[in-house]
């Protein structure tokens, strides 16, 4: 895989990989300082906390100027503590941590309208009451640009696993602790082919990285329009589809109607559990006509239920998801 060279020893979890995540405590012995905080009441159903209590601790942005947001969870609420390493912090730049610290944890996120959608369908509504439907925001385009183009062609294992090396070589440390910041679209171009080609990011998906990197400005003002105009503005990247551009407005933009067309498991999955069959992108897109404009949502929904295996019917042992093309297991290859 790596081409002659022995295997880097890349550290490849974070933080709550490699022992409990930092206390705001140790983040103050540190140098970092509060520069805000606030407590926000989730709108609309169950509100899902285990991601929270996993990932207390996130950084926002690495270096001298470095950011971070801590999840708390009190009187049924989030509790958002932001930290800087800087003496002074700009308001604008407090601003723009609180902003992407509430979209991470999609406080702000009210699916009331699909819930109410939701009660038409009997497995929906039973999904809906177990799993949280709320759609994450990141904090950046281009961070949802860059795992969204590494995750093609590959198998979920194969492109965790290159994410982390890349955030390990190219993202920014926060001073004085082991937490980094996705990578910036900077610190992306700096990283060589090759190098890339090491930690498993083939050539064709290094292509569409690194021009996405220089065209990052251009990601970043795709907030400014519409999703759906803006998932359609995507594919006029080399190397970017449907399947990217849709997951692309969804995890970036929070485009509650973007499917997953073209993916290797998704309509099977959607629709064997909303029809009992499996069909191909075309069934899947007229099973989910009736969910617009929260077809994300179902989405998700069945994905989680498909992972818990709590579909009715659905037997996942007995009737395996389609065999993973091998060449998807050597991701240096593509």
């Amino acid at each position: 895989m790596f081409a002659g060279r022995s295997a880097p020893s890349f550290p490849l979890g974070v933080a709550r990989r490699h022992g409990a995540p930092p206390t705001l405590a140790a983040l103050a012995a540190a140098g970092l300082h509060v520069v805000g905080s606030g407590h926000f009441l989730p709108r609309g159903g169950r509100y899902d906390v285990r991601p929270l209590r996993r990932r207390p601790v996130r950084a926002l942005r690495g270096g001298p100027q470095a950011l971070v947001a801590a999840f708390g969870v009190r009187d049924g609420g989030v509790e958002i503590t932001l930290l800087a390493t800087a003496p002074e912090c700009p308001a604008s730049d407090v601003e723009w941590a609180m902003a992407s610290a509430r979209a991470m944890v999609a406080v702000d996120d009210d699916p009331t309208e699909f819930l109410a959608i939701a009660d038409r369908h009997p497995l929906i509504a039973t999904l809906a009451k177990r799993f949280d439907c709320r759609l994450v925001r990141t904090p950046t385009v281009f961070e949802a640009f860059t795992r969204t183009v590494i995750e093609q062609l590959v198998t979920t294992f194969e492109a965790s696993a290159s994410i982390r090396r890349l955030t390990w070589i190219a993202g920014a440390v926060v001073p004085g602790t082991t937490l980094r910041a996705a990578p910036t679209s900077h610190a992306v171009l700096e990283v060589p082919p090759w190098k890339l080609h090491a930690i498993g990011i083939g050539s064709r998906r290094s292509r569409t990285l690194r021009e996405g990197a220089r065209r990052a400005a251009a990601l970043e003002r795709l907030r400014d329009v519409d999703p759906e105009l803006a998932a359609t503005k995507l594919e006029s990247l080399p190397g970017v589809g449907p399947w990217t551009a849709n997951l692309v407005a969804r995890a970036a933009l929070g485009w509650a109607d973007a499917v997953p067309v073209r993916d290797f498991h998704a309509h099977y999955v959607v629709t064997e559990a909303l029809t009992g069959e499996r069909g191909d992108d075309d069934a899947m897109l007229e099973v989910l006509a009736p969910f617009r404009p929260h077809r994300a949502r179902v989405v998700e929904l069945i994905m989680q239920g498909q992972i818990a295996d709590v579909l009715p019917g659905f037997e996942r042992m007995r009737r395996p998801l389609p065999r993973i093309d091998p060449h998807r297991r050597e991701p240096w290859k593509y």
